[in-house]
């Protein structure tokens, strides 16, 4: 990664300094930081990633919930940057129909089930994973758990992908390897303010197989 190697003095005013580089042509080039439409700089707050291993698929079963606290949260937010769903692939089943992966926000935190852990080193158990070990710990802010078995009530429904479990399927092959997208990261964010949250669900359609989930998120 190369750093800015000068900069200007910008005038009238008190002079703010401008960062400027130069690729090597003998020219200097105004370097320039992208913000979105609220002012927060692009790829510039604590980045997460929430990961919620394979868990049988079942009807109407809630996978996971993701939340942020109505009182650590005050102030911030989460900003959901992708949520994706992937079959499990590693173990035969027969499959007959696709399961629906469905996103939905909350209004409730979720209770029950298990509670993701900070940081886990679990491969089978649910864990909030900070992209850089210098992010600001999530405790008391946010949670999440799999399988919660009360609260997250159910919110605006945000969107359904059908995911097909049958591993000599080469469409369920795809699925595994790029995910079932509910929220891609070059499309709309999804933001979460305080005493809000999300959740993945299946549809009314029983299916076979086991269903993952991967939801990256920014905190700011």
């Amino acid at each position: 990664m190369s750093a800015t190697n000068d900069s200007i003095t910008v005038t009238p005013g008190t002079g703010a300094t401008i960062a400027t580089h130069s690729p090597g042509d003998g020219k200097e080039y105004q370097v320039v930081m992208l913000a979105d439409s609220t002012g927060e700089l692009l790829d510039g707050q604590p980045r997460y990633r929430l990961i919620v291993p394979s868990q049988a698929v079942g009807a109407n079963k809630v996978y996971f919930d993701l939340f942020l606290d109505a009182t650590g949260g005050v102030g911030k937010v989460l900003r959901v940057l992708s949520v994706f769903c992937y079959p499990d692939i590693d173990t035969a089943v027969t499959g007959v129909v696709a399961a629906e992966a469905i996103l939905t926000r909350t209004t409730s935190v979720g209770t029950g089930g298990t509670a993701a852990t900070l940081n886990g080193t679990s491969t089978t158990a649910a864990t909030i994973s900070a992209m850089d070990t210098t992010n600001p710990s999530l405790s008391g802010v946010a949670s999440a758990r799999s399988a919660p078995t009360g609260g997250a009530t159910g919110g605006a429904y945000m969107g359904s992908r059908w995911v097909f479990t049958e591993e000599t399927n080469a469409g369920a092959a795809l699925a595994a390897s790029k995910g079932a997208d509910l929220i891609r990261n070059e499309g709309s964010d999804l933001i979460i303010r305080p005493g809000e949250g999300i959740r993945g669900l299946q549809g009314s359609v029983a299916s076979v197989g086991s269903l993952a989930w991967e939801v990256n998120f920014e905190l700011s």
